[in-house]
């Protein structure tokens, strides 16, 4: 109660304080307005003032509210850079809790201390989240292991925490109703939940595994589900180099562009074609590896609590949204956006969120805006308010938001690779047009059942022992790492030939058509195409050229 009562106190002072601040500049401007030099420069000086005390409270409540600060840092297309660059710190520098809160933690779950458990357990974390730290260890049989173990208080501390941030948050909309943030606490509020059990983790990276199965460059590190629990999560130690950390992937001999390759194309196959969006993809969650006898390279995907299942209308009509941009085709785009549910006032805002051009562009996809064209957008948005900023997210599915945050923290990775725009749209396109005619995860689901249910009639039958090895009874012998993943596959029925699959990982032929033609116009529309516009372009003369755009 009285750590409740103090975190409470501590977020209303700063929270106060903040909005004093704004309330002061705006009074002090009032009367010669708002688009001065002068009230720019200083608003930007009152966002840093503010976004430092948001720092110095998420390390002094710790738990919930780092997590908080890291979603508003990962905020990058409403929150103002001060915020987003001060609060990314707390993505790798969360505060560390003592040994004895640790080993208070391992006495409820286990009744044991950690050196009951294992042969070696380092008391100095490796690693700090918001909600737990990682230490490293040795099992009693030798196996090196990442052990993930919940903060004490987080879980206890969570609806006063909540309380404070939805009343915080309502303040806020009532002296400044521009400013309408409660639906940001809500949908971080219903995130969060589902990262206090370890076992969903848990479950959420193997059935990631088992989605990827057909990609040996990419790793889910093996649970030890013995020595885990609802607040202990303990896992195969994977020794790699930050996503990020160019020099460091330099040294290793992995080529950045593999990198960010592969990181593009996971994330659009999660999206397009799985429908289940890993949702917290910053550079701390994300190692590489590169084995030293055979030069392979592996992309390590850690933290599966957050994900997303998408609606499959949405999934569908986000992939139809995508085709739409790359193929300039409006009719498309409309249609698109109102099944997904964005109203036809804010269509247009759509390029420009997802590839950064207007609509209707002539100009060569990935490349940057024309002065003129920039003018326009300015002066197009110049009357666009903070209050219609935040109606228009509002509005938007909560698929969308996840979307759109998982896509920032991608799109952020990719930069500091060294990625260009046009590479990240082409995958995009290409995962996009798969996500159309890919098998849906009721067709899946439906083949699954069948497979089954034959499998079942055809290994009583005279070639039995056949039978069973063709669908998928043998998978025991199976190269996943855990007992329970080869559990898990051989209730899906694994086997060889659940492994066929048609172009683009469609379920028939016609459709298989159709995707090979999709990926012709889009790979038409990407190159050779936006090519030979600018071959003419630059051929024709400056004049026409302008003219056209």
């Amino acid at each position: 109660m009285s750590a409740a009562v103090f975190r409470s106190v501590a977020t209303f002072i700063t929270g106060c304080l903040c909005m004093a601040d704004y309330k002061i500049l705006h009074l002090r401007y009032a009367s010669e307005g708002y688009t001065s030099d002068t009230y720019k420069a200083e608003r930007k000086v009152v966002h840093q003032r503010c976004a430092d005390r948001l720092l110095g409270l998420c390390r002094l409540n710790t738990g919930i509210y780092c997590k908080a600060g890291q979603h508003v840092a990962s905020l990058t297309y409403v929150v103002p850079p001060e915020y987003t660059n001060t609060l990314s710190v707390l993505q790798d520098r969360a505060p560390f809790k003592s040994m004895k809160e640790v080993e208070q933690v391992f006495l409820e779950e286990f009744g044991q201390h950690p050196l009951d458990l294992f042969r070696e357990f380092d008391p100095v974390p490796l690693a700090a989240a918001s909600l737990a730290q990682v230490h490293r260890a040795v099992t009693k049989d030798g196996r090196l292991a990442a052990v993930k173990v919940q903060y004490n208080n987080v879980s206890r501390l969570f609806k006063s925490d909540m309380w404070t941030m939805q009343t915080l948050s309502d303040m806020v909309g009532f002296l400044f109703p521009e400013f309408e943030l409660g639906w940001i606490v809500t949908e971080f509020k219903d995130n969060l939940t589902s990262e206090f059990d370890f076992t969903n983790e848990a479950r959420n990276g193997e059935a990631t595994k088992e989605r990827f199965k057909n990609r040996s460059d990419f790793y889910v590190p093996e649970i030890y589900w013995d020595l885990s629990s609802k607040k202990i999560l303990t896992m195969e130690f994977i020794d790699g180099v930050k996503v990020n950390d160019v020099e460091a992937l330099n040294k290793l001999g992995v080529s950045p562009k593999w990198v960010r390759t592969t990181l593009l194309e996971v994330f659009a196959e999660m999206m397009y074609q799985h429908g289940v969006v890993h949702c917290d993809p910053h550079a701390g969650n994300i190692l590489i590896t590169k084995d030293q006898f055979t030069g392979k390279c592996q992309f390590v995907l850690l933290d599966h609590g957050l994900y997303r299942t998408l609606d499959e209308t949405f999934r569908f009509n986000y992939c139809q949204l995508w085709r739409a941009l790359i193929l300039n085709d409006q009719e498309l785009l409309n249609r698109a956006s109102d099944n997904i549910g964005i109203p036809e006032n804010y269509v247009g805002f759509i390029p420009l969120i997802f590839i950064q051009r207007p609509a209707n562009s002539s100009q060569k996809i990935g490349e940057g805006m024309t002065t003129e064209q920039r003018q326009e957008v300015r002066s197009s948005l110049k009357n666009v308010t903070m209050a219609e900023v935040f109606e228009f997210l509002e509005v938007l599915p909560r698929d969308m938001l996840l979307v759109f945050r998982t896509i920032n923290l991608t799109r952020g990775i990719h930069q500091q690779l060294g990625g260009e725009n046009v590479e990240r749209f082409h995958i995009n396109a290409l995962f996009a047009t798969k996500g159309v005619w890919s098998e849906t995860r009721q067709e899946e689901h439906d083949r699954r059942v069948g497979r089954e249910r034959r499998r079942r009639d055809r290994i009583n039958g005279r070639f039995g022992a056949i039978a069973s090895w063709w669908y998928g009874n043998q998978d025991d012998k199976d190269e996943n790492s855990s007992a329970a993943t080869r559990a898990h596959g051989m209730q899906l029925g694994l086997g060889p030939r659940n492994r066929w699959y048609l172009f683009g990982d469609t379920p028939t032929f016609h459709r298989s058509l159709g995707y090979l033609w999709d990926t012709f116009s889009m790979r038409w529309r990407l190159w050779v195409g936006e090519g030979l516009l600018k071959i003419w372009l630059w051929w024709a003369g400056k004049d026409v050229a302008k003219a056209i755009s």
